[in-house]
């Protein structure tokens, strides 16, 4: 059975009773004696000192025996304990070497122990071995044995401990009978009791239970006292035994959110996860409004409310702002900088925990159109550990958001849900009592823009309540999930692929906490897909050197009626072409920039943007007319071939003898070269029509046949 509270408990007795003044017994000093005593020190024959060692072939007893008669069993607490290789302590349980043997310990095997005796009295023997006391390394580790004596009753060494089967951490919605165990027995090894006899009884939420198991199921978050007393009819020792199982509460997610939720496709967009961990405690630390509470309809401090602390040592005082964990406002309001929030002590000390004054942005998410409908809150914090400066001083952030009216706000203003720095320090409640009245004050001077105030909260430093008390899970493991597919990080960077149509894809942010609970929330990212389109040339590229050629889109996914254009050429605006067709010379990459008008919200239009490239080139397209060719059928140079012809389509060839008579002609002359045949070898006269840049155009000239 492990009795690890009671064996501190006993070990911190008998620490706190030594003294300057108590007896030491060395074994050698004292050997064969019996010593009656319940305190005082006993030691090898070097004092338990860790600079020296015992001796070799030492061989020293003695007998240890209580000499109060109510507290008649003995307890040893072994402080330090090292012995060497072949060296042992026997500690037997009663007056002789004959009585039940409890320990043949060598090594370190009792050190931070703690031994007992089942009746008054403990035999010790010890024996080393025959080292050498000049070698280093034979007396390493021979330090000894330091132990503090004490004697207690039987009724003191009777112990209980509970085994909580099923652990003592659950999860509020997966609540289910758990089960408890207890057991219990004598600190002594050789107690004659009967285990089968001890009767146990349970006290659970003032419920009595009986039996060595209970089984029981907790109604919701929160800390219970499992508390179980054991009785041994035999002796009528009684102990107890107490666990604090915890349910966990439920986390908020008020923040989480994507940075727009309204994007294109394959826009980059960021998302923000924010847990919410609500603390449990067994004494009011929040007020919640409910109705929540409309602020802005008049000027001044239109909001008080009050909270009332009993549960600290009268007397306790603030000593500095780390007393406190958190002061909180569960708050939407259109302008935060027409508000001040002040804190009250209950000594009537006051800070003030946010000004007025700052860069215009809501808290929360605001109806703005219509005052009386409450929007959606978000929780302000003021801490001396906060993660943005104060509230004046922090730069919002824009996000886009639909209000509890249903309107669609795009690129609103908003301060980030979390912990502020106060205006004034927390340091300032120093020397204010715990106990008593603190009271929230928020003031709003502009009559018009309004917002309501939800409730508001205070929570000191979690380490000055009792377990029992109070509690607040820890967030270990958070991840974003896009349909199920992790997202590393948090913000998490995402985009949507909304091929051809308008998709909606969830987002999901889930966090565990140190319970093992997980919870998780889920957005919703509205995607439009990219225009989708092609550039065509007029003429086919590369160009020949010194052509023109129209680009044009040619739209694939709309009829791109409604698109708006902008040509860039090495990715800068060209200035006034925004038409869907471009004129084009000089190389280069030509893209069009389409824009698509997707969705209009209130008056705002998202635009999805897509880029489409042509890279122009060109190349020297003046032809090459050989003068010369041989065929022979060696496969070189056999035909009058006439090299760049295929960028002049219908070119037409006619060849003449020396005669003048025409021995050749055709209309497209291309890959169809004169080979000479019937022809003799000689000088032939060509010539040649062909079109270059709109104009009709001759080449004439000789070609002699070569055989």
């Amino acid at each position: 059975m492990n009795n690890k509270h009671t064996l501190l408990t006993l070990c911190l007795l008998i620490i706190a009773s030594t003294g300057a003044g108590q007896v030491i017994f060395p074994i050698d000093v004292h050997d064969g004696q019996t010593i009656e005593t319940c305190s005082g020190v006993f030691t090898d024959s070097s004092l338990g000192d860790s600079l020296t060692h015992y001796g070799p072939n030492e061989d020293y007893h003695l007998v240890f025996t209580s000499n109060d008669p109510e507290q008649d069993h003995l307890m040893l607490y072994f402080e330090v304990f090292g012995l060497g290789e072949g060296d042992t302590l026997y500690v037997h349980d009663g007056e002789n070497g004959e009585a039940p043997l409890l320990f043949e310990a060598v090594a370190d095997m009792l050190s931070g122990d703690t031994i007992y005796s089942s009746g008054s009295s403990l035999y010790f023997h010890f024996v080393s071995s025959d080292f050498d006391v000049d070698d280093p390394e034979a007396t390493e580790g021979r330090i000894g044995w330091y132990a503090q004596i004490g004697c207690r009753s039987l009724c003191d060494l009777f112990v209980a401990e509970i085994d909580p089967l099923d652990g003592l951490m659950f999860c509020p919605e997966e609540l289910e009978m758990v089960s408890f165990a207890g057991s219990a027995g004598y600190l002594p090894e050789n107690i004659d009791d009967d285990p089968d006899q001890f009767v146990y009884t349970w006290v659970i939420e003032e419920q009595t239970f009986s039996g060595q198991t209970v089984s029981y199921q907790f109604p919701g978050p929160g800390a219970y006292t499992v508390w179980l007393n054991v009785e041994d009819p035999q002796t009528g020792c009684q102990a107890t035994a107490v666990v604090v199982p915890m349910v966990g509460t439920i986390p908020g997610f008020n923040g989480t959110m994507a940075s727009d939720t309204i994007v294109c496709s394959e826009e980059n967009f960021s998302l923000y996860g924010v847990v919410n961990m609500q603390p449990w405690t067994g004494f009011p630390i929040a007020v919640n409004e409910d109705p929540p509470f409309q602020i802005g309809t008049e000027a001044g401090f239109l909001y008080v409310s009050t909270l009332d602390f009993d549960v600290f040592p009268e007397g306790m005082e603030v000593l500095s702002g780390e007393d406190f964990n958190e002061v909180c406002v569960f708050v939407e309001h259109t302008d935060h900088t027409q508000l001040m929030f002040e804190l009250e002590s209950p000594d009537g000390t006051v800070v003030r925990l946010k000004d007025f004054g700052g860069p215009t942005a809501n808290l929360g998410e605001p109806v703005v159109w219509d005052d009386d409908i409450p929007g959606v809150p978000y929780t302000y914090c003021f801490s001396p550990f906060p993660q943005f400066g104060t509230m004046g001083l922090t730069t919002p952030l824009l996000h886009d958001y639909t209000d509890n009216a249903g309107n669609y706000y795009v690129n609103a203003a908003y301060m980030p849900a979390g912990a502020y720095t106060p205006d004034e320090s927390l340091d300032n409640f120093a020397g204010s009592p715990f106990n008593g009245s603190w009271t929230l004050r928020v003031e709003d001077h502009t009559i018009g823009e309004s917002g309501h105030i939800f409730g508001w909260s205070l929570l000191f430093d979690d380490t000055f309540y009792p377990d029992s008390l109070i509690f607040v899970p820890e967030i270990v493991e958070e991840q974003w999930y896009k349909e199920d597919e992790p997202i590393p990080g948090n913000p998490a960077l995402a985009s949507i692929i909304a091929d051809g149509q308008e998709v909606f894809r969830e987002f999901r942010f889930e966090v565990t906490d140190n319970f093992g609970c997980t919870y998780d929330t889920t957005i919703v990212v509205q995607a439009f897909p990219l225009p989708e389109a092609e550039i065509l040339s007029e003429l086919e590229i590369p160009l020949c050197e010194g052509d023109s050629t129209l680009l044009s889109v040619n739209p694939l996914s709309s009829s791109g009626f409604d698109w708006l254009y902008q040509w860039q050429v090495g990715g800068t605006d060209l200035p006034g072409r925004t038409y869907d067709t471009l004129m084009v010379k000089e190389p280069g990459l030509y893209t069009a920039v389409i824009s698509e008008p997707s969705l209009i919200i209130h008056a705002d239009t998202l635009w999805c943007i897509n880029y489409f490239d042509k890279d122009v080139t060109d190349q020297n397209c003046d032809l090459t007319i050989p003068n010369v060719f041989t065929p022979n059928a060696d496969g070189i140079n056999d035909e009058f071939e006439i090299k760049n012809l295929e960028h002049y389509p219908n070119a037409q060839m006619v060849i003449f003898n020396r005669w003048g008579n025409k021995v050749f002609e055709h209309n497209d002359y291309y890959n169809n070269w004169w080979d000479g045949a019937n022809a003799p070898d000689g000088t032939y006269f060509y010539v040649l029509r062909y079109t270059r840049l709109g104009k009709t155009r001759y080449a004439e000239g000789t070609v002699t046949i070569i055989r």
